[in-house]
């Protein structure tokens, strides 16, 4: 039973197509939100990430970050409708270097619970703790006084099984692009990015001849930002569309490079392209109520669902904390039973010395 629950969940989180020709991809984690304002506006942020979200959708838009230290803390209980003891942490760190540059550090650790192997006539082989974790650093780059670059490394593992626990080690990095133009009037802006995300080698994961890809991935977003200072109000709009890049015919015959540009070219390449969503309004820069929605082909990870969120900011002199919580309400027809039932999840954040 534990060993369907696996396959379940990695079907759901790790992009899957269920036509004839599926796509699979290694490290789930890697595409799993580590950031409860994100999921709340459906998954988007890579043209409207605040603080410490930068690290996880956009971190070249962390060049501009407005503190000096920013930390954050990220907890989802993942996939509840299906296991009650999978969980996902993220803690991350971005530090401001010389006012025009940032530094980033972030871990994250996704725990899949007891499994248990069986054999064919249902006697347990062994029982152990399935988990995936990576390690990374980031650096995002002011190039002029509204645009930037930025780049990250991460070291990855996993435990899993085949007939008996393995343990997969692996690198993937990102690169991203940010930028943003004030509007005539200067309480206005529109924001706008680019990321390539999971670049990294095929990996040999269930102990096969064949190697699978990490979920390469290409996002594009823009966003709108408006603030009123009549009411203290301020509401951000935000859409992202990110397109896996991994093959669905004949992967195994193909490199990383060479599978990222003829997922362009198959039959269904417009399928493997998700939209995100959402809004945020905000009061006086402390209370915020969240909204999204999440699209995506039912044969390519049928990831559907309304997100909700609320948030708190607090200020203290030149400090602030925070914290998001958001909920996931799937929608289609198969929303009875999607694995995103009861999903929710919160985060905490601290920033030291304003500096702006």
């Amino acid at each position: 039973m534990r060993k369907l629950f696996f396959v379940a969940l990695v079907l759901s989180s790790a992009v899957r197509g269920q036509s004839p020709a599926p796509v699979i991809t290694a490290f789930p984690s890697l595409r799993i939100p580590a950031s409860s304002r994100g999921l709340a506006m459906g998954d988007g942020g890579i043209a409207s990430a605040t603080e410490n979200q930068q690290v996880w959708y956009n971190v070249a838009k962390s060049a501009f970050m407005q503190n000096f230290h920013q930390v954050a803390v990220n907890y989802t209980p993942w996939l509840q409708s299906i296991s009650n003891d999978t969980r996902f942490i993220n803690l991350n760190y971005l530090g401001n270097v010389f006012n025009t540059s940032a530094l980033g550090l972030s871990v994250s650790y996704l725990d899949f619970g007891r499994m248990t192997t069986r054999d064919n006539n249902g006697a347990t082989i062994s029982e152990y703790r399935a988990k995936e974790y990576n390690v990374g650093v980031s650096y995002g780059l002011q190039v002029n006084e509204n645009t930037s670059l930025g780049l990250s490394l991460r070291l990855l593992g996993q435990n899993m099984f085949t007939d008996a626990p393995k343990n997969v080690f692996s690198v993937c990095g990102d690169i991203s692009y940010y930028q943003f133009a004030r509007l005539s009037d200067q309480n206005q802006k529109i924001e706008w990015g680019a990321v390539l995300y999971n670049i990294g080698p095929k990996l040999n994961v269930d102990g096969s001849a064949s190697k699978t890809f990490l979920p390469t991935n290409l996002g594009i977003g823009v966003s709108y930002v408006g603030v009123n200072d009549n009411d203290g109000s301020q509401l951000t709009a935000a859409i992202d569309l990110n397109k896996l890049l991994v093959p669905s015919v004949n992967a195994t015959d193909k490199g990383i490079f060479s599978g990222m540009f003829s997922s362009f070219t198959e039959p269904d390449q417009f399928k493997t392209i998700r939209l995100s969503t959402g809004i945020e309004y905000g009061y006086l820069n402390q209370f915020f109520l969240r909204g999204g929605l999440s699209l995506e082909n039912k044969y390519k990870g049928n990831r559907k669902y309304f997100g909700l969120g609320v948030g708190y900011k607090g200020l203290i002199l030149d400090q602030s904390w925070g914290i998001d919580f958001h909920y996931l309400v799937p929608v289609g027809t198969v929303a009875a039973v999607s694995p995103f039932q009861h999903s929710f999840g919160f985060s905490l954040g601290l920033s030291f010395g304003n500096f702006q």
